[in-house]
């Protein structure tokens, strides 16, 4: 009869550590319409983001809900003439049910029909968990005003047009650290703890007094030419009166 061969429960485990290790990380993302005249209105599933790759080589894609069409097409309409409406979405921190604890981005709900883009920026910290999310529409104008109706289209109570998003980007940032700035030497101290003063610069008679002395003392004993030619003319005429 051969032995029977047991396996270490780590062993056993090896397999089902590298499904999960492989397998891609998802990230959940929720929307909603927010205004004070609406009822309030939990977040429901908008897309599912998929990552693959770590660090800076990562990337993002997004998966939209099999509802999300009809569901931005009802909030579009639902906020129609409500001023100051926002829309909403929110990434989900993952294991934890608590919207009010998820990271939330609004823009103008106005925009939402008009809007051909959309960006999420997803931010990462140290560990590369998420934590922060960014969302942008466009085309918007520049100062962000809600566009607005013509004076026949106002009167007419049709029903808001909504163009489809085609264009959606995922972006994921992660931290980045400012250079170190560059500090000075801190001065000498004396060992009372004061500041060592740098020596008095010298003034210019305080430097070459002893060159300037040196020359006055050469001037002064130095015989003049005047006195030399009026002392030979003396003796000349002394010898002429012999």
């Amino acid at each position: 009869m051969l032995p029977r061969l047991t396996l270490p429960p780590l062993l056993l485990l090896l397999p089902a550590l590298s499904l999960s290790a492989n397998a891609a990380p998802e990230l959940r993302i929720a929307h909603r319409v927010l205004h004070p005249s609406l009822p309030a209105a939990p977040f429901v599933d908008r897309a599912t983001v998929l990552l693959s790759g770590s660090g800076p080589a990562a990337t993002a894609r997004l998966v939209p809900s099999e509802t999300f069409t009809h569901e931005i097409v009802d909030y579009a309409r639902s906020v129609e003439g409500l001023k100051d409406a926002l829309y909403q979405v929110a990434l989900e921190h993952p294991g934890d049910a608590d919207q009010s604890q998820w990271a939330i981005s609004s823009v103008l709900a106005c925009h939402l029909p008009q809007s051909t883009s959309e960006s999420f920026t997803i931010h990462l910290d140290q560990n590369g968990n998420p934590f922060s999310l960014d969302y942008f529409v466009g085309p918007i104008p520049h100062n962000g005003a809600c566009p607005k109706k013509a004076r026949k289209a106002a009167a007419q109570s049709s029903p808001v047009e909504f163009r489809p998003i085609t264009n959606t980007t995922v972006a994921l940032r992660s931290p980045s650290f400012p250079p170190l700035p560059q500090l000075r030497v801190p001065p000498p101290v004396t060992a009372e703890g004061k500041p060592v003063e740098p020596p008095k610069e010298k003034s210019f008679l305080e430097k070459y007094w002893m060159y300037i002395a040196i020359a006055l003392v050469a001037m002064v004993l130095a015989p003049a030419p005047a006195e030399e030619e009026a002392a030979g003319a003396r003796g000349q005429g002394s010898g002429g009166s012999r």
